[in-house]
């Protein structure tokens, strides 16, 4: 079947190439560029399909886990994006890791999650388990210390997870540790290369406060936060460059700067890129009102939208909005507003984007 297919491609060169020639090409392209590849013909369609060769292709967002409580209990599911008919992708709660199946998501980078075991969990003084859940592999992170003995008692600090396959095999986890006002005393920072926790004090505003819902994201090896100061503050994983940039829109643009949200929005949408870290290299991109968001949801329903992410492949901002938690998109290319699918009245309290890693990245795991 494989030769049939094969001779559907017309009669060039890259008819002649091997299969193994093939996916190392392709592998060097951009994921919409391979997504065109699969309709070349069904030979290269299944090549770009089939699981030998996932781990040497880019991915690109496949859904979203998003939790609820069931019973008063936290729960985690996930949803596929946009293939509400198809089986999920990621099945929950993770039975590849025993003893840690009930885990709750702190956050996701790049394929890698990073987990927290419930407090009522024997294993809850690993504090931290990085898990790869396409390759379902995972790790356990020793304790950083930063809680001291009383580990069951202690809120949960904020804590990030930091991975660029690109750049390197090895993550990062970033625990923030807070001074006795509750604002930023400096970072623990675990390298899955050392496998050991490094402390670094803060260098931003001693009155900078991070949430454990705290919108950050991890890109061009900094880990970037909005804080409730109207400032974007980023560090890097070492713990050497600490950046503290003005928020484009500050408190005199929001009607109740006590209450803002970076994420959890109810007015119309601003949408901004940070071009320049050295100067104020903010520029105004496109602006977008709350009504067009929301108009096509049924019945309409204009009093919110809860923001998610940026497609990693195209300009689409993914948001939340409506009873009926509706997942939407926003194409800033086109200015046009698409309807993905509904997520149920259940309600979204967290929801993270993920895209899937089949990369070996937890060599030193399970």
């Amino acid at each position: 079947m494989a030769e049939t297919s094969r001779e559907k491609i017309p009669n060039t060169a890259v008819a002649g190439l091997t299969d193994d020639l093939i996916v190392d090409i392709l592998s060097r392209l951009p994921v919409k560029s391979l997504c065109r590849c699969k309709g070349v013909s069904p030979h290269w369609r299944d090549l770009i399909s089939h699981p030998d060769h996932r781990g040497r292709l880019p991915q690109t967002l496949a859904g979203f886990f998003e939790n609820d409580f069931d019973n008063g209990r936290e729960v985690w599911r996930f949803t596929n994006f946009g293939g509400a008919r198809q089986p999920p992708l990621i099945c929950t709660p993770f039975s590849f890791m025993p003893g840690y199946e009930d885990v709750a998501i702190v956050d996701a980078c790049n394929g890698l999650l990073l987990c927290r075991p419930p407090k009522a969990s024997p294993h809850h003084v690993s504090r931290y388990v990085v898990c790869n859940p396409a390759t379902k592999s995972w790790v356990v992170l020793p304790d950083s210390g930063s809680h001291g003995d009383d580990v069951e008692d202690d809120e949960p600090l904020v804590a990030r997870l930091g991975f660029d396959p690109t750049v390197s095999a090895h993550f990062h986890v970033f625990e923030f540790v807070e001074n006795d006002y509750g604002t930023v005393a400096g970072v623990e920072i675990y390298s899955s290369e050392t496998g050991a926790w490094s402390y670094e004090e803060s260098q931003w505003n001693y009155e900078t406060h991070l949430f454990e819902f705290s919108p950050s994201v991890f890109t061009n090896g900094l880990l970037h936060f909005t804080t409730i100061q109207f400032e974007v503050v980023a560090v890097d994983v070492e713990g050497e460059s600490w950046w503290v940039l003005p928020a484009p829109e500050d408190a005199d643009d929001v009607d109740d700067p006590y209450n803002w949200n970076p994420g959890f929005l109810a007015r119309d949408l601003s949408i901004w890129v940070l071009e320049d870290y050295a100067v104020d290299g903010w520029v105004l991109k496109r602006q977008v009102t709350v009504r067009q968001l929301t108009e096509k949801i049924s019945p309409p329903n204009g009093c919110y939208y809860l923001l998610i992410a940026i497609h990693p492949d195209c300009n689409w901002i993914i948001y939340v909005s409506g009873l009926e938690s509706t997942l939407m998109a926003y194409d800033m290319d086109r200015n046009e507003v698409h309807v993905i699918q509904n997520l149920g009245s259940r309600g979204v309290m967290s929801c993270i984007p993920y895209v899937p890693s089949y990369a070996k990245s937890l060599t030193d795991g399970h």
